[in-house]
């Protein structure tokens, strides 16, 4: 039986760096997504296995907080385990460490398993495999909340198409690109002197190829954010966006949480 946890390197390509040369949000989280799928495989509860079942995993929400952004040409290593299971999620939890094995991200992730063709859960204790995995390694990060619809009035930030690149397997939109139109929102200016520190995001519905989207901004509280993405009146996926000044110091980071 192999360990509970994964380790997996990744290295922090330039053509896929942002303009201070350090690694974007979707980036890291592409990573996270990668280790997920990889650690599934491996032990018997990943992808193929699922396909051949009829069932697929679908990400119901995620949080991540990035303490430092690994930089260019640098290498880090995502570590992953299952840390708890009922009838309709599993949690899964992620630390990122750089090439020095020092911690400078976490993150947490909530999975449904969805049969293939009625679109509707499935009871994820029918997966033996899965159960003898989870592992009681703690993450120090709070629990994954759910992010309430803004009630105050919200700025139309954006609106675009699904078009092809911004579709998985499935033809919905990818988990990743969702990220990537929420952190688009913000000016450059504010990257220029911030950096995202917390992202919560919270998956309703699943957006389709050809459907028209829109990207709403509420402001909570200076440099906090809820973001909102609808098809027409329906949100289909919330995000809750912190900032704060670049820091190096995990340990000091956590501590103020």
């Amino acid at each position: 039986m192999l360990n509970t946890v994964g380790s997996y390197t990744f290295t922090i390509d330039a053509y896929l760096s942002d303009f201070r040369g350090k690694a974007t949000l979707p980036m890291i989280g592409g990573f996270l997504l990668q280790a997920a799928s990889k650690h599934a495989e491996e032990r018997g509860f990943g992808y193929s296995v699922m396909t051949e079942r009829g069932k697929a995993w679908v990400l119901s929400r995620m949080y991540i907080q990035i303490c430092e952004y690994p930089t260019n040409e640098t290498q880090i290593s995502v570590n992953t385990w299952v840390t708890d299971i009922n009838k309709l999620f599993t949690e899964r939890c992620f630390s990122i460490e750089d090439k020095n094995g020092r911690e400078i991200g976490f993150a947490r992730s909530l999975w449904a398993a969805l049969d293939v063709e009625t679109r509707r859960p499935t009871n994820i204790l029918d997966l033996g495999e899965l159960t003898g995995y989870i592992c009681k390694k703690t993450c120090p990060i709070e629990p994954i909340s759910k992010i309430g619809q803004p009630k105050e009035e919200a700025k139309l930030r954006s609106e675009f198409t699904v078009q092809y690149s911004d579709i998985d397997i499935n033809k919905h939109l990818n988990s990743m690109k969702y990220i990537e139109h929420f952190v688009d929102v913000f000016s450059i200016e504010m990257y220029h002197d911030k950096e995202i520190r917390d992202f919560n995001v919270n998956y309703l519905f699943e957006g389709h190829y050809g459907e028209k989207l829109q990207v709403l901004e509420t402001g909570i509280e200076p440099d906090v954010f809820t973001l909102t993405m609808k098809n027409a009146e329906k949100a289909i996926c919330l995000a809750k966006v912190g900032w704060a000044q670049p820091v190096g110091d995990t340990v000091s980071l956590l501590k103020t949480k």
